[in-house]
């Protein structure tokens, strides 16, 4: 007998399995341990030796003895009658099979769900304003964030963002439910009182696990320059944390961010930089104001010129030129001043053109390199990888931005909407419903979302009209049950939108041609007009636009909008002209764009329609088919879309007739809901009401 067949049969192999499978779980298990206990760490490394000792002394052991039902005997020693290692080897697989699916469970367990938070990581919160006087706050404030943006520079240390640690300013939340809140292992807190020129500023670094205080320390100053008091305390506090959390970086770096003596201008300046954030209409305005009385009271304060520029275009749009021109003009002297300013880099990334989301990567990842908490930063080069179809680049984003800002709505916002486009439903309300919980709108408008694909229409509108300022969004789905008058009267905005699915071509066309004249580089838009002529019958008119929207995309990249969807219109538009060279290199495109989106875990009914669209395109019925009947399930609800004149050669097929059949008595039935909802469940009827005739002759349903 051979000696694999020996080692087999004494099962030594499934010893040494077993022994492995085991040994893993004990140290995964013991690092828990250790780290709850507050262990030496010296424990852990003892227990890997004892392991290794152990492994061959099992397998020696696996050799020489075997187990029977009297007990343990030597090998040698037991008779042939009563050896019983089939049955032990059996055993063994057993156990070897329940330990590896542990190792499984704790293995995605570790991976896909938060763990403990690391060592490395520390939460600065809003120092207390201690001095009596409410307008002190900005001094305060400014502290406890110049100390928080030095810690961003050290690369080992995690930092979580202002926005998500500043959120519990002025609540009574314990320093525990803080840490776990924002998972991070530390926590900076302190207080400020100012009394005439005299300030005390006190610092204290707190262990969550054990509430332990690691440091503390008070600093009492003259206020002859506040601002240099502020980098002195932000360096020394710096210094003892790198020593408390063994952070190594290096040479010790002061904070650029503030260089200014006027504390009126850095006052409007702190008051300006809040406001920006908020991002609605007014209080933009109200931001440029403060920031512009910034500016003028010190033209060389380099953030405050920054963040004028960013206001400016937030509030009016890249599309308008006197905004570009003033956000240009200030983010210019502003890198004058401070040619590494985070937030000018930050400006010139959010004022590159649609088109050239490359500059905007170049600048978003300058201004990371020296503020690595910059989550406008992040976001903006988030949506540019995106752009350019770089998605894996962009979820790693998405997982650092909700690391550093864990509490951010916008970033849960959009890791639900990721989920929604993996397919992941469940998960996505779940995130929806804490999103609720800090923002009921955005929450609302999320669940609206999800609604909308899993082709729930009624559901849509109900989640829709929950949604305050974002109610208007229902227009899709009314629009898509065929109430176009209740569509227009609840957002007249689309119209355009809207009179494309009544089938009122020309109406549409012109609509949309007028906003192209308002948007001539805009490729989305003449991707726009060119659909509305492909449903329209009228190809080769499309045509035209549909070059016009491709050559307007950055260098190699789909058409703007829903790219693969639009290329693949591009495609029969030029076969159509008798271009097939052209149309495959277009279908190609879409090809490659939907490969690397399936790849990337997308199930979502577009993807499965752009499927149809390419097998239908390569002749392929029988996958068309297959990725429509997925597309309804996955909640396609476009009646519009069968029409589309990739599909002339299968409309008469008999499974393509069901289609149709099937999706039109699902809208029927959404229909039905929708007036529902609308006539006698409205979950907002101070804010709005559907239009009377709507209702008329609606049958009240029998529960009301």
């Amino acid at each position: 007998m051979g000696l694999v067949s020996e080692l087999r049969r004494r099962n030594v192999l499934r010893m040494a399995v077993l022994y492995v499978v085991a040994a893993w779980l004990i140290m995964q298990a013991a690092e828990v341990i250790i780290g709850l206990a507050n262990l030496p760490e010296w424990i852990g490394p003892g227990i890997l030796a004892l392991l290794a000792i152990g492994f061959p002394i099992a397998l020696i052991f696996s050799w020489f003895y075997e187990l029977t039902p009297e007990g343990i005997s030597l090998e040698k020693d037991v008779a042939a009658a009563e050896s019983i290692p089939r049955v032990t080897g059996r055993r063994m697989d057993f156990i070897v099979i329940s330990l590896l699916c542990a190792a499984v469970i704790l293995f995605a367990y570790d991976k896909w769900w938060i763990g403990p938070p690391p060592e490395k990581s520390i939460a600065v919160l809003a120092f207390e304003n201690m001095s009596g006087d409410p307008g002190q706050e900005y001094f305060s404030d400014g502290v406890s964030e110049e100390i928080l943006n030095l810690l961003a520079q050290l690369p080992e240390l995690t930092v979580i963002s202002r926005s998500s640690a500043f959120s519990f300013k002025g609540k009574d939340v314990p320093l525990p439910d803080i840490a776990e809140q924002l998972n991070v292992a530390h926590v900076l807190e302190g207080s400020v009182r100012r009394v005439g020129k005299q300030v005390r500023i006190t610092a204290q670094l707190i262990e969550a696990r054990s509430d332990a205080h690691l440091w503390s320390q008070s600093y009492d100053r003259e206020l002859d320059d506040i601002f240099a008091v502020q980098d002195e305390i932000a360096g020394a506090i710096s210094d003892a944390l790198k020593v408390e959390l063994a952070v190594v970086a290096g040479e010790r770096a002061l904070p650029a961010a503030i260089k200014i003596a006027n504390t009126e201008a850095y006052d409007a300046y702190l008051k300006g930089r809040e406001l920006i954030h908020h991002l609605t209409k007014d209080e933009l305005q109200e931001a440029i104001r403060y920031l512009e009385r910034s500016v003028s009271l010190d033209n060389s304060f380099a953030p405050a010129h920054a963040q004028l520029a960013i206001a400016t275009l937030r509030y009016h749009g890249i599309g308008r030129e006197e905004a570009r021109r003033t956000a240009v003009r200030h983010l210019d002297r502003a890198q004058e001043l401070e040619p590494e300013l985070a937030e000018a880099h930050a400006g010139r990334a959010l004022l590159a053109p649609p088109g050239d989301p490359e500059s905007t990567i170049a600048h978003a990842r300058k201004a990371l390199a020296v503020n690595p908490n910059y989550i406008d930063a992040m976001t903006l080069l988030r949506f540019a990888l995106r752009d350019l179809g770089r998605d894996e680049e962009a979820h790693e984003i998405l997982e650092k931005m909700l690391v550093t800002d864990p509490l951010s709505v916008f970033a849960r916002y959009q890791y639900a909407d990721w989920l929604r486009y993996q397919g992941r439903i469940a998960e996505a309300r779940e995130f929806a419903d804490r999103i609720i919980a800090q923002s009921p709108s955005s929450g609302y408008m999320m669940h609206a979302l999800i609604s909308f694909s899993e082709g729930k229409l009624a559901d849509n509108v109900y989640w829709a009209l929950r949604a305050s300022r974002n109610h208007s969004f229902a227009w899709n789905a009314l629009s898509l049950v065929g109430e176009f008058d209740e569509a227009r009267h609840i957002n007249p905005r689309f119209s355009h939108w809207i009179d494309l699915n009544a089938r009122l071509w020309d109406k549409a066309i012109r609509a949309l041609r007028e906003q192209l004249q308002l948007y001539p580089e805009s490729g989305a838009h003449a991707a726009y007009i060119a659909e509305v002529l492909y449903y329209a019958g009228r190809i080769d008119e499309a045509l035209p636009f549909y070059e016009r929207a491709l050559d307007l995309a950055p260098e190699g990249r789909l058409i703007r909008g829903y790219g693969p969807y639009y290329t693949m219109q591009l495609a029969l538009a030029r076969r159509k002209a008798g271009d097939e060279e052209g149309a495959q290199a277009a279908a190609q495109m879409a090809r490659q764009d939907h490969a690397a989106r399936r790849a990337a875990g997308e199930k979502h009914m577009s993807c499965d329609m752009v499927e149809a669209m390419i097998a239908a395109f390569d002749h392929d019925p029988d996958r068309a088919i297959e990725a429509l009947q997925s597309a309804i399930r996955h909640g396609l609800r476009w009646s519009l879309f069968p029409d589309d004149p990739v599909f002339e050669n299968l409309r008469d097929t008999p499974r393509y007739v069901a289609l149709r059949q099937e999706l039109n008595e699902i809208l029927a039935e959404e229909h039905d809901k929708v007036l529902q909802l609308i006539c006698f469940n409205n979950p907002v009827p101070e804010e709005w009401q559907p239009l009377p005739e709507t209702c008329e002759g609606v049958a009240q349903p029998n529960n009301l």
